[in-house]
């Protein structure tokens, strides 16, 4: 499926900065605002996180583009309402990647320092990206969105933030975490013969091996799933799967569900939820893995289903 990357939309004024002192060319986010500020209240902002397996170099912050259309279009109101439950602005970011020697049409050179990382630097630049609109912007409230790998570096967050990020956690209320992988073992093992080829299996052990390092003993210690209790932050995530995914398996999202469970998160009731309560719910997709966000509907029906629900 074809996507279009035009950043310009009806409604939305867009800049692209750089948000490290002195960045490389992937240490970047591209900032969209609404053209009308017609309320003094903080509002919400979306900040989003491309997927693409840590390595691939045609996934990057422009992937939110097709999201973006699609609440413009359908949830325009979220842009316009002068009340606390809208959005303030939209932010993509660009990450480092892990190398990618073979890739068909764009190989990583050894030498570029953009494509050539190792944990923890993905998710070193999630985190200075937010750290750089906390304090421009003066976020208050943010919504994390990820797809793939990029909803699994929102969970790794509190791996590496520190007590000089806490603002990081407080401001943080919810999240949109659409195909992630959550229990790298288990992802690893559902992608070995006979569950698939040799060569295929191959692949998945190249990504994660060049994302996260060749020891895979500290693959469970890196999985959002293994994280310490306490560390799933936000008070209402939505977990996103489609059955027809053909890289990432529905299990994926269902462990995490029984985690967030675990930690005492509820299922939204039709009665709501008692205050103070963090809720986990989860919804089923339709499409392959790329075209979900290629096609960006159902994407920003669930960010507009979880802004709805903000109560600064």
């Amino acid at each position: 499926m074809s996507y279009s990357r035009d950043p310009n939309i009806p409604g939305l004024t867009h800049h692209t900065t750089a948000y490290k002192p002195s960045p490389t060319r992937l240490q970047t986010l591209d900032i969209w605002l609404p053209s009308q500020q017609i309320s003094s209240t903080p509002g919400v902002w979306i900040i989003y996180v491309h997927g693409g397996a840590w390595r691939d170099p045609t996934q990057d912050s422009l992937c939110a583009v097709p999201t973006l259309r699609a609440l413009a279009d359908k949830h325009a109101d979220l842009f316009q309402r002068s009340g606390e439950r809208r959005i303030a602005g939209i932010a993509s970011l660009n990450y480092r990647l892990s190398p990618y020697p073979n890739h068909p049409t764009d190989p990583s050179a050894p030498e570029d320092e953009d494509r050539n990382v190792t944990h923890p630097r993905h998710v070193e630049d999630v985190r200075d990206a937010i750290t750089y609109l906390l304090g421009e912007y003066k976020v208050e409230c943010w919504i994390g969105v990820g797809h793939s790998c990029g909803a699994t570096l929102l969970l790794q967050l509190p791996l590496i933030c520190t007590e000089e990020d806490t603002k990081i956690r407080e401001t943080q209320w919810g999240m949109v975490l659409l195909a992630g992988i959550y229990d790298i073992p288990t992802f690893l093992a559902e992608h070995t013969p006979p569950h698939c080829p040799e060569n295929i299996a191959r692949i998945y052990v190249d990504i994660v091996a060049g994302a996260l390092g060749e020891d895979d003993s500290v693959y469970r210690k890196l999985s959002p799933f293994w994280v310490p209790k306490g560390a799933l932050w936000g008070r209402r995530v939505v977990l996103g799967h489609s059955k027809e995914d053909e890289l990432v398996e529905p299990k994926q999202g269902d462990v995490m569900f029984r985690r967030y469970n675990a930690d005492g998160w509820v299922r939204d009731p039709f009665d709501g939820v008692a205050k103070g309560e963090k809720v986990i719910d989860v919804r089923e997709l339709t499409m392959g893995h790329d075209e979900v966000w290629e096609n960006g509907v159902q994407v920003a029906d669930l960010i507009a289903e979880v802004v709805a629900k903000v109560d600064l």
